[in-house]
């Protein structure tokens, strides 16, 4: 395999500038703020007044969000390795056009099957709008600094379930759903379309520029080369070489029963914080999570390219069993409040750890193609959780029980992230200088 940098741009001397890179974390970040504050926080704002307004029970409505990310686990397959090979720009351009007009649909169901096929399309255009295009994106841009820029990146997320869930609530509850969901597919396409076209670029590459924007120049020769770090982060790996380590099925355990208890105490968080805190009560702890998620991130941001990746994951996933575990026996607000904010410290923070520890042990030439194969088993966990949670409220008429199980999982994911160490498939690639070409 040869990866070339086109060097023809770049002065003997170089220019101070800011790094394009940080352009592409903005506008990943403008990007997670509409597509997962939506897409991710928000089923939960809309699917409850859906089902009542047409009888329909929890396990029902429930098993959309199953379909929803089943559905996009199938897409990430399709779409990482068409991003490797084409760049994200099509694929968010194609799925925010799909999710804006699924939720122009949404505002119209009447049957229960009717939500179940918007569900369906809706997945499909959002698996083009999250976290696979950007964050393939961001490996592709930074190296040394990863873990900086995701977790930056990802704050959008956040700061998206802050801003959104209580703005879908408050259209829902002012001038309901017929006006709501519109209002919400509209934004993706005035926010993500020209973000799209006029700020992504694929690779650092393609502007001239290195991963984190510091190549090293040799005094002797005054030739530039890739910061380090970079070879090792140029090996090919196809869907089945991957398959077949011991990392791969590490990560996809771990994050599997991470994302099973994580996404269904999200979908119907709103839910079962009603019950004891109200409507606006529950919109409210909502958005602690999503702020308590940011600060963990930001936080741990700053020191993750400095800690063993798996042993943070690992922390991570007991502190989540443990803020479910609270949530379970106690009905007291200030419980409620604290095992929400414990929770939101360590949501983001984890499914950002997937992305990272998919980076560290497969590099970034097949991260699409490898982050898509993990994302369809991991989205399967995040789709039956919620189910699950809906049939256990529909049968005892409490969350308690759903939620022991959900920490239990979390608990199981601590031990499997363990084994998740980078695998060696064949001698790391030589750099050469002259050219500026990365060869195996």
């Amino acid at each position: 395999m040869v990866a070339e940098f086109r060097n023809d741009s770049i002065p003997d001397r170089l220019p101070k500038r800011v790094f394009y890179g940080w352009w592409i974390v903005l506008a990943g970040t403008a990007i997670f703020i509409v597509a997962n504050g939506i897409g991710f926080y928000c089923h939960g704002v809309f699917l409850d007044p859906l089902g009542m307004q047409h009888g329909w029970s929890k396990g029902s409505i429930s098993f959309a969000v199953t379909l929803y990310f089943f559905t996009a686990g199938v897409m990430g397959i399709i779409l990482g390795r068409q991003i490797d090979r084409f760049g994200p720009r099509p694929v968010l351009i194609l799925g925010s056009l799909v999710t804006g007009l699924s939720l122009l649909l949404l505002s119209h169901v009447k049957e229960l099957w009717h939500l179940y096929a918007v569900y369906l399309l809706m997945a499909v255009g959002w698996s083009g709008t999250s976290l696979i295009p950007i964050n393939t994106l961001i490996t592709n841009w930074f190296i040394t600094r990863r873990g900086q820029a995701i977790s930056l990146t990802m704050t959008g997320l956040s700061i998206g379930g802050i801003i959104l869930v209580p703005f879908a609530t408050f259209l829902i509850s002012r001038w309901g759903l017929m006006v709501a969901l519109p209002i919400l597919g509209a934004l993706f396409w005035v926010v993500i379309i020209p973000l799209a076209l006029f700020v992504i670029k694929q690779r650092p590459s393609d502007i001239g520029q290195f991963p984190d924007g510091e190549p090293i120049v040799d005094s002797s020769e005054g030739e530039i080369s890739p910061a380090p770090g970079y070879a090792s982060q140029m090996q090919e790996w196809t869907r089945l070489q991957a398959m077949r380590t011991l990392a791969f099925w590490s990560i996809v355990v771990a994050f599997f029963l991470a994302m099973t208890g994580q996404v269904a105490y999200l979908v119907h968080q709103m839910s079962f914080l009603s019950e004891t805190l109200g409507l606006a009560g529950a919109a409210s702890a909502v958005s602690i999570t999503a702020g308590a998620s940011i600060a963990g991130r930001l936080s741990l941001g700053s020191v993750i390219d400095r800690l063993d990746k798996r042993y943070v994951t690992m922390g991570l996933c007991l502190i989540q069993a443990l803020a479910i575990l609270s949530l379970a026996y106690s009905n007291h607000v200030s419980v409620l409040y604290l095992g929400t904010l414990a929770f939101g410290l360590t949501m983001g923070s984890i499914l950002m750890m997937q992305s990272l520890i998919i980076g560290e042990c497969f590099g970034l030439v097949s991260f699409g193609t490898v982050s898509g194969s993990v994302g369809l088993f991991v989205s399967s966990g995040a789709a039956i959780g919620p189910t699950i949670a809906g049939v256990i409220y529909d049968a005892t008429h409490s969350y308690q029980k759903a939620f022991i199980i959900f920490a239990a999982v979390s608990l199981m994911a601590m031990l499997a992230i363990f084994f998740a160490k980078p695998p060696r498939k064949f001698p790391i690639p030589k750099v050469e200088k002259r050219g500026h070409q990365i060869c195996s």
